[in-house]
């Protein structure tokens, strides 16, 4: 058993396991992680709509006693995202430059308000670019299980880490090659979705455009149209970048620094867009992602407008949507079908925007175009009801 602290990129052992501490997600902590990003999926919104489906926690009675925890609800399958990702920083990437990229990541058996979770990872690889560069890429799978040893949530990820002042690495790579995308026949899915038309409040589902089956989305399609995405565009403030760190310990300095203009976490970007589009899959339920990556910076905007001067209602906005990219079915499920998207994140750039950019040094200024530039890019692979599963 290893238990490390803040390690340098030299630091890093391929084979080697860290074992990152628990945390246990309290009701609070899942509602208000909700609430502040807008998450309307309902499996983790609503408790008797997924007690309904049969999501019961099977801890629920020692919670009571225990804790005085009444009906513990599901988990927000993004708030589990972000406490392995937090559990794992000080460990991981406390020294890190940039979070390169996720990949394989699959979600396991379904997390209840009051679990116990508890994150390890095992170093896969190493890389570095060049002889006598001063960092290098370690790349790491992290685990996440319940307090009865179950997986709940397993991904890889890169991460760019300096190494120690004075230090210089020679040219290596030994990172391991991953699939492009997950094995479903390995992935964890939904309950049964069944009588969904007794949630909603539309009498006639077949005839409402507003109910998202998944007969209705189509391959290469965008949703929602271009034309109307800045109508759900959303900043983030220092305070609720700063409350989804905290709430599950992640640590990392950089995004509480002048130097940095404060740049935000990019756990709470993931959120901000997953919850623009859950008005438009509320009862998906995620298998997992292909591959991520985050693609710029995004700053608190009330950082922005004050050390720019700015007023800007449009400062750091993000804008989230999604492209199908494929649609399958499950021959022995009916009551649903699998979609694969490319879940996308683009952030108006104001004045204030660029003048942060410039500050920070950002090179990837050239790839703003139309005053827009991606900030994220996930491929997601998520399970929606089809129109059986409403009846």
């Amino acid at each position: 058993m290893s238990l490390v602290s803040s390690k340098h990129i030299e630091e890093f052992e391929v084979g080697e396991v860290l074992y990152h501490g628990a945390i246990q997600v309290t009701p609070y902590r899942n509602k208000e992680y909700i609430k502040k990003f807008n998450q309307d999926y309902w499996l983790g919104a609503n408790f008797n709509y997924a007690q309904s489906l049969g999501y019961v926690d099977p801890d629920k009675d020692f919670k009571k006693e225990r804790f005085n925890i009444d009906n513990p609800g599901l988990i927000s399958q993004g708030y589990l995202f972000n406490v392995g990702f937090g559990l794992s920083v000080h460990d991981i990437s406390f020294n890190a430059i940039a979070n390169l990229s996720y990949k394989n990541l699959r979600y396991g058996i379904p997390a209840y308000e009051g679990d116990i979770l508890f994150a390890k990872s095992e170093v896969l690889g190493i890389e570095v670019k060049k002889d006598g560069a001063s960092n290098g890429s370690v790349q790491v799978r992290t685990t996440i299980t319940n307090q009865r040893d179950q997986l709940v949530l397993e991904y890889v990820r890169q991460v760019l880490v300096r190494a120690s002042k004075g230090v210089t690495l020679d040219k290596q790579s030994s990172l391991q090659e991953q699939p492009e995308r997950i094995n479903l026949t390995e992935a964890m899915m939904p309950l049964e979705y069944k009588s969904l038309a007794k949630f909603t409040n539309h009498p006639d589902q077949e005839n409402d455009s507003t109910i998202n089956y998944f007969e209705q989305f189509e391959a290469d399609q965008t949703y929602p149209a271009i034309e109307g995405i800045e109508q759900t565009a959303k900043s983030i403030s220092l305070v609720d970048f700063s409350w989804l760190q905290i709430s599950t310990l992640n640590d990392a300095s950089v995004h509480h620094t002048q130097k940095s203009n404060f740049i935000g976490y990019g756990g709470a970007i993931k959120a901000t867009v997953e919850g623009q589009i859950s008005r438009l899959i509320p009862h998906a339920y995620f298998l997992g992602m292909n591959t991520g990556s985050h693609d710029a910076p995004t700053y608190p905007s009330d950082i922005v407008q004050s050390m720019f001067n700015s007023t800007n209602e449009d400062d750091e906005k993000i804008m989230g949507s999604f492209k199908v990219l494929e649609k399958n079915v499950i021959s022995n499920r009916e009551d649903f079908g699998i979609l694969t998207i490319e879940l996308c994140g683009d952030k108006i750039v104001t004045e204030a925007g660029l003048s942060a950019y410039e500050k920070a040094g950002f090179k990837g200024i050239t790839k703003i175009e139309e005053n827009k530039i991606r900030v994220l890019t996930m491929e997601i692979v998520v399970a929606v009801p089809t129109q059986k599963g409403f009846k």
